[in-house]
C-alpha cells in the first residue's frame, strides 16, 4: 500500500471574505467571514424575560437562537466585529434595539438572515471609536453594505447606513444614507464628507435613480478624500454596476477625529438622532484603503452570498 493510502485526508475549509482579502478595518455579518473567526456574530436580548445570549452565525442560522427566543421577539445589543479591531456595535437602550427574531422566527431576506431597523429609534454604535474610522475622512476608505430599505419601492425618506459626523455643519466625518425624499433625492445613494469648518464639503456625492427602495442590494463606495480632483474622490457601484457620481466638493480633508462614535442606522449630532433606518441589513465591511483592484472579487463573494 502506498504512503497516500495511509493518509486521512481532510477537506480544506472554503476560505472566507476576510481571509481573501484581510485588513477590515470592521466586519459586520450574520455569516462567518473568516475561517479565523470562531466567536458570536450577535448577541441577543429576548422579549420574554430580557435574558441576553450570544450565538455564532451556524447557531443563527440552525434553530438555536430562535429556539432561544422561543415564540417571542429577539433583539440586538451588540453586533460583533469580526475583525481583528474588535470594534462591535451596541446598544444598552432595550428600546433602541434593532430586531432579528419576530415572534420565534428568524428575521431574513433571500433566505438569508437579516438585522431589522425599525425607522423610528433603532440604532448601534462602536463606543469611543471617534478616532477608530478618521480614514474614511481624511484618507481612503473602501465600504461594502448589503441592506434593503424601507417598506415600499417609494419610501419617501432619507435612511442613514452609518455615520460617525459628516454631513452636518461644523462636524468631521462620513455620512452615507439611502435618499428618497424630495426630486434632488430620489431613489438616491448619497455620501458625503465634511471637515467640521462650518460643513465644509470634502467629499459630497448623490446619484438619484439607482438604489430602489423595498429591494435587497449589493452597495459599495470606494472614497479617496485626499485626490486632488473633484471627479476623483469616489467611485459608487449598486449590484456590481458603476454608477458615475456627481461630487463637485475640492476642500483639503481634516485629520482630526470624527466628530460623532460611528453608527449603524441613524444620524446623530449629539443627543439628537434622526433619519433612523428602516428595513434591513445584513453585512457591512469598511476597509481603511483604496480596493479598487479587489473589488469585482469581493462584491463576487458578497453577491454569492446574498443573491444580489
Amino acid at each position: 500500500m502506498s504512503p497516500m493510502n495511509n493518509r486521512l485526508l481532510v477537506p480544506r475549509k472554503t476560505p472566507g471574505l476576510l481571509d481573501l482579502v484581510p485588513g477590515a478595518a470592521a466586519a459586520y455579518s450574520l455569516r462567518s467571514l473568516s475561517n479565523s473567526y470562531a466567536g458570536p456574530v450577535v448577541t441577543v436580548r429576548r422579549s420574554s424575560d430580557d435574558a441576553e445570549d450570544s450565538f455564532t452565525a451556524s447557531e443563527v442560522s440552525d434553530g438555536t437562537l430562535a429556539a432561544f427566543c422561543g415564540a417571542g421577539d429577539g433583539f440586538v445589543k451588540q453586533w460583533w466585529d469580526q475583525s481583528s479591531n474588535a470594534r462591535h456595535a451596541s446598544q444598552t437602550t432595550a428600546g433602541y434595539q434593532p430586531k432579528i427574531v419576530s415572534s420565534g422566527v428568524v428575521i431574513t431576506e433571500e433566505g438569508k438572515p437579516a438585522v431589522e431597523f425599525d425607522g423610528t429609534d433603532d440604532r448601534l454604535e462602536v463606543p469611543s471609536s471617534t478616532s477608530a474610522f478618521n480614514f474614511m475622512h481624511n484618507a481612503q476608505a473602501s465600504s461594502f453594505f448589503v441592506a434593503r430599505f424601507g417598506t415600499s419601492s417609494s419610501p419617501g425618506a432619507n435612511y442613514v447606513v452609518f455615520y460617525n459626523g459628516g454631513g452636518s455643519t461644523g462636524q468631521t466625518g462620513v455620512s452615507v444614507f439611502y435618499g428618497d425624499s424630495s426630486p434632488s433625492f430620489n431613489d438616491s445613494f448619497a455620501y458625503s464628507v465634511t471637515k467640521g469648518v462650518s460643513g465644509t464639503l470634502v467629499l459630497s456625492s448623490s446619484v438619484d435613480n439607482i438604489l430602489p427602495g423595498f429591494a435587497q442590494s449589493l452597495c459599495t463606495a470606494i472614497a479617496d478624500c485626499s485626490a486632488a480632483i473633484a471627479g476623483d474622490r469616489l467611485s459608487h457601484y449598486i449590484n456590481g454596476a458603476e454608477f458615475a457620481d456627481d461630487n463637485t466638493a475640492t476642500a483639503p480633508p481634516s485629520s482630526g477625529n470624527a466628530s460623532e462614535d460611528f453608527c449603524i442606522g441613524a444620524f446623530h449630532n449629539g443627543a439628537t438622532y434622526a433619519s433612523f433606518m428602516l428595513g434591513t441589513m445584513q453585512e457591512i465591511i469598511i476597509y481603511p484603503s483604496d480596493l479598487t483592484e479587489q473589488r469585482e472579487l469581493i462584491e463576487g463573494l458578497i453577491a454569492w452570498e446574498y443573491s444580489v
